[in-house]
């Protein structure tokens, strides 16, 4: 089995720290969100990875180079142009001829059981498995119904003009529960045949729909364990919150302080805080829930709550940026200043 991570998003929806940095590289407690990836795809025994990828491609290839330390093969599969998700695993596929693959969507934080969805793949004979998650409905992502075998029976994807509605309503009521997509596939070469070469196209809009009229074997499988889309910032704050408390089993070395950062003694930093490195807290200043790039400098008395401060953010005396629990995350765009007394409340 070899792993193809699909990491060529443009991150729009993690914007301002998108725009230095692409989006699988956009740090989850002081480590690329991408390396939690490889290390789940390598706890199972999959150590031949490809990354498909577009924007910003060399900063991957610069962070992960060959894979050697993270005990991987790794290999790019670079689109000249985006080529969606089905252009995407085809260009990344050419590379493994003939081999069955797993698939990662690059902004997926999960736990899940990859061995336990591989020897159901392969008990089923399956052509193609989705591996599913349980979500209040309505939900932003692709719907699925299966049979008692776990066989799928249909796909209901969302327009994106409602996805985005979806995700902006924080207050929507839930009308049930529903089984949805939750971004890693196990495919075997006669799906990879179905997308075409160098061409624009979806795996769930343009090669799916037509697979299952025909009776294909496409599975789903639910099999438990911590599971999120990181795409959005209130999201990476869970996210953060999730790996620094454990509630995601990772292999990752994760850091809640990163090297050379000094916090004041008078100065208080809950559990959920992630702070880089090189970062300064100034005296009396209170972090809570609050994530800190690398090189942040934080004054006196400064109150942060739930927001995202990104690069060499000068943060300077008695400033307040506050979000609202459950809601809209504060992000800091990279080498701001937030002059003294400044307030931003979500």
């Amino acid at each position: 089995m070899k792993g193809i991570i699909i990491a060529g998003g443009l991150g729009t929806r993690l914007r301002p720290l998108t725009y230095h940095r692409p989006k699988p590289l956009v740090p989850v407690a002081n480590r690329p969100f991408l390396e939690y990836q490889v290390a789940l795809l390598k706890e199972h025994g999959i150590t031949d990875i490809v990354f498909a990828t577009n924007f910003m491609a060399e900063k991957i290839e610069a962070h992960f180079g060959d894979g050697s330390r993270f005990g991987v093969r790794m290999r790019y599969a670079i689109e000249k142009s985006p080529l969606g998700t089905g252009g995407a695993i085809r260009n990344a596929a050419d590379l493994f001829p003939g081999e069955s693959v797993a698939v990662f969507n690059g902004d997926v934080l999960t736990d899940f059981d990859l061995g336990a969805i591989i020897s159901f793949h392969r008990n089923n004979q399956a052509l193609a498995t989705l591996t599913l998650e349980e979500v209040p409905s309505p939900s932003p992502f692709g719907v699925l119904e299966l049979d008692r075998e776990g066989r799928v029976l249909d796909w209901r994807e969302p327009s994106e003009e409602l996805k985005k509605a979806l995700a902006a309503d924080h207050d929507r009521k839930s009308t049930g529960v529903e089984l949805i997509n939750a971004g890693f596939y196990l495919f075997e070469p006669g799906f990879i045949a179905r997308i075409p070469q160098g061409t624009v196209s979806s795996v769930e809009r343009d090669i799916f729909p037509p697979l299952l009229k025909e009776r294909g074997a496409v599975y789903g499988i639910a099999p438990g364990g911590f599971w999120m889309d990181v795409g959005r910032a209130e999201q990476l704050v869970v996210a953060t919150r999730a790996v620094l408390s454990g509630a995601v089993r990772s292999s990752t070395l994760l850091a809640a302080l990163g090297d050379r950062s000094r916090i004041a003694s008078s100065a208080s930093i809950d559990s959920d805080c992630s702070i880089g490195t090189n970062c300064t807290v100034g005296e009396r200043s209170r972090l809570e829930g609050a994530i800190l790039m690398d090189g942040v400098t934080i004054g006196d008395d400064v109150l942060l709550r739930g927001a995202i401060i990104d690069d060499g953010v000068t943060v300077e005396d008695n400033v307040v940026v506050e979000g609202r629990i459950g809601g809209a995350v504060p992000v800091i765009a990279a080498h701001s200043v937030l002059r003294n007394g400044s307030r931003f409340q979500a």
